[in-house]
């Protein structure tokens, strides 16, 4: 068995029904693991290097500084070094074309075409 391309998504821990993120992963052809900004570098230690890490940024401004504060911290880390640290927002991904898209622009043509192995 093939195994799916892994992403993982962190946000502030408060999702709304607009918060699609996952489903729009999963319809991509993605496995994605969502964590809360707390638990996600714990998350990240048990599982495998992902292919990207979104970070979910709120649509408020309550919530955003510690997931920026964790997307710095991840973009300097050896632990996810060459891993894409993409803060995602709605507006941002309908701007440049969605989520495939963004992936594509972070990972490059064969984000969505070839599965890890």
């Amino acid at each position: 068995m093939v195994a799916l391309r892994k992403v993982l998504v962190v946000d502030s821990g408060h999702r709304t029904e607009t918060d699609l993120l996952s489903t729009e992963l999963a319809e991509l052809g993605l496995a994605s693991i969502t964590t809360s900004v707390e638990a996600a570098e714990a998350v990240l230690d048990m599982m495998d290097l992902p292919s990207a890490v979104f970070m979910n940024m709120p649509g408020r401004p309550e919530g955003l500084e510690p997931l920026r504060r964790l997307a710095a911290t991840l973009r300097g880390s050896d632990r996810t070094a060459g891993v894409p640290i993409i803060e995602w927002t709605r507006e941002a991904a309908l701007s440049v074309g969605g989520v495939s898209a963004l992936l594509k622009a972070a990972i490059g043509p064969q984000a969505l075409h070839a599965p890890e192995t």
